[in-house]
C-alpha cells in the first residue's frame, strides 16, 4: 500500500498599519488532539492579537520567542516552514484558532507554543503564551514464524506477529502469497504447494504509520514428489514361463530451486533398488506388490518429504503345474487305480497322455494299468490368460507280495510253552500282545491278534491270525501250615468247572488231613490242568520254663535256655537266640512264638560278692600230718590257667607251669619253706555252657608247719 503526504504553505501578505498596537492577552485553552502517526491538530481560544504564531519544536520545549517586526513563513507540514533557533519551526501564521500538524515522525514528541501578534508591523506578545507537548502514534510491523514439518501438503507454518502500536482496533491481514491470506493477530497455514513465499502483512487503520512489512526470509517449502512407478510396457500380468517385468519411474517434482528427488524401488525386504528403470524376472507364480518411494532433496540433503505407493504385478503359473496324482504314485498290480487331476484356477483345455496308449481331455480322470512298470504321464494344459504349459509325472505299478505263516494253532492253554511262527516269507515285522519277535508266549488268558507285515516299500502285505489262550481252572490249597495240638486241616479245592484229583484219588472239592505230610490235587477244564500243594506239619503250642530267682557269685555266668521246636525268641536284652549268657543282675524275660502259640517266662538273677565261686585257704600245715599239707584253691565250674606263689622277697616259690601242679607243698627246688606269709597269683576261667570268662585273683596265704 502506497503511503503519499501532502503539504500546504500558507503564504501571508501583512499590511503595516502606522500605530498598530501590540496584543496584550495572550491565547488559552490550548489543545492538542486528533493525533496519530504523523499529524495532530491544535486549537487554542484566541488573545486580543489580530494573528498568533505557532511554534514547535521536536523532543524539547520551544526554546525561542519571534522577533517583532520579522515576518516569517508558515507551513503545517513540521519543518517546512521558518526555523527559529535550532528546531523551532514555524507551522502557522494566521488569524485563525485551529489548524492540522503533518510531517510528523511516530512515537515522537512535540512541544508547541503559540504566540499573538497584531499582523501589521508585526509586533508579537512574548511576555506570556500558552504551551503544551504531545507524542505522536506509533506502528511498527514484524513478525516471525515456525514449522516442524516443512514438506507440501503436511506442512503447518506458525506466524507469529511481533508487531507493537498504541492504536486501538488495527486488522492485521496476512497475505501468504500462494493465493491465500488469512486476517487475526497470530495465524497458522499449510501450504499445498512447494516454492519459497514471502509473506507480508498488513495493518488497518495505521494511523498514517506504515501499514505494510512483507519477510525478507520467505517461507520454504519443499515440494512433495509425486510417485509414479509403471511397467514399462504395461505387462503387469505375465506368463511365469518367460515372464520379464521392465519398470520404469514416471515421478513428477515441482520446479523448485535447489530442489530434486530420490527414489526406492522394494521388491522385497530384501530386493531394493534406487535406479530408474530396474526390471526382473520372478522365480515362481504369484501376486507381487511393489512399494514406491519417492523424496525430495533439498541441495543433496534428504527433507523427508516423501510420497509412497505400489503397484501390483502377476506371474501367472504355468497351467500345467496343478497336475496332482491324489493316490499312491507308487501302487501294486492289484487293484491299481491312479486319480489325476489338474487343480490350478483358471484352466481352459486339459491333454493327458497315459503312457501306456490312454489318453483324456477331462480335469479329473482315473486310470488303471494292465502291467507292472514305470509310466510317464504327459500332461499339457492352456489357462484362460492364454499361458500354455505341459509337465510330466512318472508312476509306478509293483509286483505283489504275499504274507504268510504257521505255528499258530486256534487255541492253547494259559501258561503253555511259547510258540515259534513260521514266516513263509522272511524278513517281515510282527505285531501283537506277548510277542517277542516270532515267539509267542501263552502267558495269561484272551483272545490274541497276530499281524505278520512284509513292509516292501511300494507293495506290503500283512496277515492277521488269533490264537484263544484258556484260563488255567486256578485254585489254592493255601500257604503251608502247622497242625498245633493234634488238630486237622480242611483242604478245598474251590473252582466253577473241571475235574478235581487228589494224590490218593479221590475227587471230592474237600480233603480233611489229621497228619504231617505234603499233599497236592490237579484240576483239568477242557484240556488244561492246573495243580498245587501244601505241606503240613505237625506242631504244639510252646512251653517254657526258665529256673528260679537265683544268686550268683560275682564274675560268674549263668546259661539261660528257652528251646522249643519250630520257634523264634524274644529276651528283655533283645537277643533273639534260643538261650542267653547272664553276667550281670536283672529281671530276664523270654517270650517264645510258633504257629500255635505264643509262651512267657523269668528270672531274676542277683550277684554276691566278688570270686565266690572259688574256696582260698588262708593257711595251710605241710607237716606230714596228713592234714592241710597242700594249698590248693578249689571252685565249681571253673578251669586253674595258672597258680604262682612268691616269698615275701618276691622270689618265685612255686608256678604251675613249671611244677605241672595247681597246689603247692610247700617245698621249693626239693627244700622246705620256711614259715612265712606267701603272695599267690592264680588264673581261671569260669565255664557257663559253651562260654568261659576269665578271673585273676591275688593274695596271701600263711604256710605254718
Amino acid at each position: 500500500m502506497d503511503i503519499k503526504l501532502y503539504a500546504t504553505i500558507f503564504l501571508f501578505t501583512i499590511t503595516c498599519k502606522l500605530g498598530a498596537a501590540e496584543p496584550t492577552i495572550a491565547a488559552t485553552n490550548l489543545v492538542i488532539d486528533n493525533i496519530n502517526c504523523t499529524s495532530a491538530r491544535v486549537s487554542w481560544t484566541n488573545g486580543n492579537g489580530s494573528w498568533r504564531i505557532v511554534l514547535i519544536k521536536e523532543a524539547s520545549a520551544v526554546n525561542t520567542t519571534p522577533a517583532d517586526g520579522v515576518r516569517y513563513t508558515s507551513s503545517a507540514t513540521f519543518g517546512a516552514g521558518s526555523e527559529l533557533g535550532t528546531g523551532n519551526y514555524v507551522c502557522y501564521n494566521g488569524a485563525s484558532n485551529i489548524f492540522t500538524v503533518s510531517g510528523l515522525q511516530p512515537n515522537k514528541t512535540y512541544h508547541i507554543a503559540v504566540f499573538e501578534h497584531d499582523a501589521a508591523a508585526p509586533d508579537y506578545f512574548t511576555s506570556t503564551y500558552p504551551s503544551a507537548s504531545f507524542t505522536t502514534k506509533f506502528l511498527n510491523l514484524d513478525f516471525s514464524y515456525s514449522y516442524t514439518d516443512s514438506c507440501q501438503k503436511t506442512n503447518n507454518i506458525i506466524f507469529k506477529n511481533n508487531s507493537t502500536t498504541d492504536l486501538t482496533g488495527v486488522t492485521y491481514t496476512w497475505y501468504f502469497k500462494d493465493g491465500n491470506q488469512a486476517t487475526g493477530f497470530d495465524v497458522q497455514h499449510s501450504y499445498q504447494q512447494g516454492g519459497y513465499f514471502a509473506v507480508q502483512i498488513v495493518a488497518l487503520p495505521s494511523g498514517g504509520c506504515p501499514n505494510s512489512f512483507t519477510t525478507g526470509n520467505p517461507v520454504r517449502i519443499i515440494p512433495r514428489p509425486v510417485s509414479k512407478p509403471i511397467e514399462k510396457n504395461g505387462n503387469y500380468s505375465q506368463c511365469f514361463t518367460g515372464n520379464h517385468f521392465y519398470f520404469n519411474d514416471q515421478t513428477s517434482l515441482a520446479p523448485v530451486p535447489k530442489c530434486a528427488y530420490i527414489r526406492t524401488w522394494y521388491f522385497s525386504t530384501s530386493d531394493i533398488a534406487t535406479f530408474p528403470t530396474p526390471d526382473r524376472v520372478y522365480s515362481k507364480p504369484g501376486t507381487y506388490r511393489i512399494f514406491f518411494e519417492a523424496e525430495t532433496l533439498y541441495d543433496n540433503n534428504k527433507t523427508g518429504c516423501k510420497d509412497t505407493t505400489s503397484l501390483v504385478i502377476k506371474v501367472i503359473a504355468d497351467p500345467s503345474t496343478g497336475v496332482t496324482v491324489n493316490s499312491d504314485t507308487v501302487q501294486c498290480l492289484k487293484g491299481n487305480e491312479f486319480d489325476f487331476d489338474n487343480v490350478n484356477p483358471g484352466v481352459v483345455s486339459y491333454d493327458w497322455d497315459f503312457d501306456d496308449g490312454g489318453t483324456s481331455t477331462l480335469k479329473q480322470v482315473k486310470h488303471t494299468y494292465n502291467d507292472i512298470g514305470e509310466y510317464h504321464v504327459l500332461h499339457k494344459a492352456a489357462s484362460v490368460e492364454g499361458c500354455k504349459s505341459q509337465t510330466t509325472k512318472i508312476v509306478f505299478v509293483k509286483s505283489n507280495t504275499t504274507a504268510n505263516y504257521s505255528g499258530l494253532p486256534a487255541e492253547a492253554c494259559e501258561g503253555d510253552l511259547p510258540l515259534t511262527l513260521i514266516p513263509t516269507t522272511s524278513g517281515g515285522i510282527w505285531t501283537g500282545s506277548n510277542l517277542t519277535d516270532s515267539i509267542f508266549n501263552p502267558s495269561n488268558p484272551g483272545l490274541f491278534s497276530i499281524k505278520y507285515l512284509i513292509p516292501d516299500t511300494f507293495c506290503p502285505d500283512s496277515l492277521t491270525k488269533s490264537i484263544l489262550v484258556k484260563p488255567l481252572p486256578k485254585f489254592s490249597l493255601g500257604a503251608d501250615e502247622n497242625l498245633c495240638d493234634g488238630g486237622t486241616k480242611d483242604l478245598t479245592v474251590n473252582v466253577a468247572k473241571g475235574q478235581i484229583l487228589w494224590d490218593d484219588g479221590s475227587t471230592a472239592a474237600t480233603r480233611t488231613i489229621g497228619n504231617a505230610g505234603k499233599y497236592w490235587a490237579q484240576v483239568t477244564d477242557s484240556g488244561c490242568v492246573w495243580k498245587d500243594d501244601i505241606e503240613l506239619f505237625v506242631g504244639y503250642t510252646p512251653i517254657v520254663k526258665l529256673p528260679n530267682d537265683t544268686s550268683l557269685c560275682r564274675g560268674s555266668i549263668l546259661q539261660l535256655d528257652a528251646e522249643w521246636p519250630n520257634s523264634t525268641y524274644a529276651w528283655s536284652n533283645n537277643s533273639k537266640e534260643k538261650s542267653i549268657y547272664v553276667t550281670s543282675e536283672g529281671l530276664y524275660t523270654v517270650t517264645v512264638t510258633n504257629p500255635c502259640g505264643v509262651a512267657s517266662d523269668d528270672i531274676r538273677v542277683y550277684f554276691q560278692g566278688d570270686f565266690c565261686d572259688v574256696f582260698i585257704p588262708d593257711a595251710f600245715t605241710p607237716n606230714g600230718d596228713g592234714k592241710n599239707e597242700y594249698f590248693e584253691i578249689l571252685g565249681k565250674n571253673i578251669t586253674p590257667r595258672f597258680f604262682v606263689i612268691y616269698d615275701r622277697w618276691g622270689a618265685k616259690v612255686f608256678d604251675s607251669r613249671t611244677d605241672n601242679s595247681f597246689r603247692w607243698d610247700g617245698f621249693h627246688n626239693g627244700l622246705p619253706c620256711g614259715d612265712a606269709m606267701y603272695s599267690y597269683v592264680f588264673a581261671y576261667d569260669v565255664i557257663a555252657g559253651d562260654h568261659k570268662r576269665k578271673n585273676t585273683i591275688k593274695g596271701s596265704v600263711l604256710l605254718y608247719r
